[in-house]
This record gives structure tokens, sequence and C-alpha cells, in this order.
């Protein structure tokens, strides 16, 4: 399996930064693919940072959905996710976040990449 543009292998984790405009459906399946790489490598956490999509409003309750199904097939039960994205695609509730979880995808949403990083060790320092 090839490597997505602007994936970034640190030690077991992957550093996921797409760009570009794109439909949602494409940004959704743009982060499923650098998951399903990740998985590929056998890692066991990624944080895909979206800040660089553009071209799609933020989602509606069915576009969060689509996006926490893909998302936690992709991951399969065994990948963390840590997303970054812009402040306004981010729901109050943070409903896909939980539709994601529900649907066995250990993930959450962040602003920045900081936070992002340092949630994604305190849940391997968890799962030890």
């Amino acid at each position: 399996m090839q490597a997505p543009d602007s994936f970034e292998l640190i030690g077991t984790r992957g550093l996921y930064r797409p760009t570009g405009v794109m439909t949602l459906e494409q940004a959704i399946e743009t982060v499923a693919q650098g998951m399903l790489y990740a998985r590929f490598l056998g890692l066991t956490d990624m944080m895909a940072n979206t800040s660089g999509l553009s071209g799609y409003p933020p989602p509606s309750t069915f576009g969060r959905y689509a996006l926490a199904r893909r998302w936690a097939e992709c991951g399969g039960g065994v990948l963390r996710l840590g997303i970054v994205t812009k402040p306004e695609s981010i729901d109050p509730q943070k409903i896909g976040i939980v539709m994601a979880r529900n649907r066995g995808l250990d993930t959450d949403v962040f602003t920045n990449e900081p936070d992002a990083l340092r949630w994604l060790d305190s849940r391997a320092a968890f799962r030890r």
C-alpha cells in the first residue's frame, strides 16, 4: 500500500495533514485512506489534521454520521484517532465524536495539534 501524500510516520504514530479543495465526501475518504494506511503499518494511533482541507461547509448531522461510520470502520477497533479541524467545523456537543465512539473508534476532535497529540499520549498511557 502506498503512503498518502502528507502522511508522516513517527514511531508508532501516524501524522496526516492532507490539503486541498474537495467535497465533504472526498474529505471523509481522504482521512479514511490515511487511517487504512496507518493500520497497514500496524500503528496504534494517528492524528489527522484536516485544517488544510476546504471546499465544503461544516458537516451536517448526516455528514457527521457518514464520517463517524466510515472512520470507525477504518479504525477497526485498534486505531486511535485525534482529529484537528477548524473551530467552525466542531459541533458543540461533538455529536460526530459520540457517533464514532459508539461504533468503537477511540477518537476526539481539537482545534490544534498540540492538544490532539497530548490526548493521543494520554490514551496510549491509559491503554498500557
